[in-house]
């Protein structure tokens, strides 16, 4: 099983836009999540957008960068699907979700490659409303506690 993760309002609260280097240095995961990303039977991927040099502050300060078998920092929405396709070009037969909270691009580009998408609905883009199917994710959750569940069942299923 792959989980490819985005970052910001996925992992931990988006910063505010007036943030401070106080502010980064106490972003925190949200519950849950460092439970998935030490599970060893899951290989997991971080695709995040933005500038590199603060991507990585903001993961050196969550100290998750160990859990990951890669990290990629696109400069754009569409070099995530780059980054998916990328990444499951390497993973034939296995199940791979993409997990983000933005409908217009982790859900979207991972719909388009025929991957499983979770939507997590909070945030600053937890109310865009899809244009098309491509938008609609397979999963919609609030927490990492109901992905936790759903990783579980999957888990039981393939036993």
């Amino acid at each position: 099983m792959i989980l490819i993760f985005d970052l910001d309002d996925t992992l931990f609260p988006r910063l505010s836009d007036n943030y401070t280097e106080k502010d980064l240095k106490n972003i925190s995961l949200y519950p849950f999540v460092e439970e998935i990303l030490s599970n060893k039977h899951i290989k997991h991927f971080l695709v995040t957008k933005g500038d590199f040099d603060f991507q990585n502050k903001k993961i050196d300060n969550l100290g998750i960068k160990s859990f990951f078998n890669r990290i990629l920092v696109c400069q754009n929405d569409e070099n995530k699907k780059t980054c998916f396709q990328e990444i499951i070009s390497n993973c034939m037969g296995e199940k791979v979700f993409v997990i983000g909270d933005r409908i217009n691009s982790e859900i979207k580009w991972g719909n388009q490659l025929g991957l499983i998408t979770v939507h997590f609905k909070r945030g600053k883009y937890k109310d865009l409303k899809p244009i098309d199917n491509y938008e609609v994710a397979d999963y919609e959750f609030t927490s990492f506690e109901e992905l936790k569940n759903l990783l579980n069942e999957i888990k039981k299923f393939e036993k």
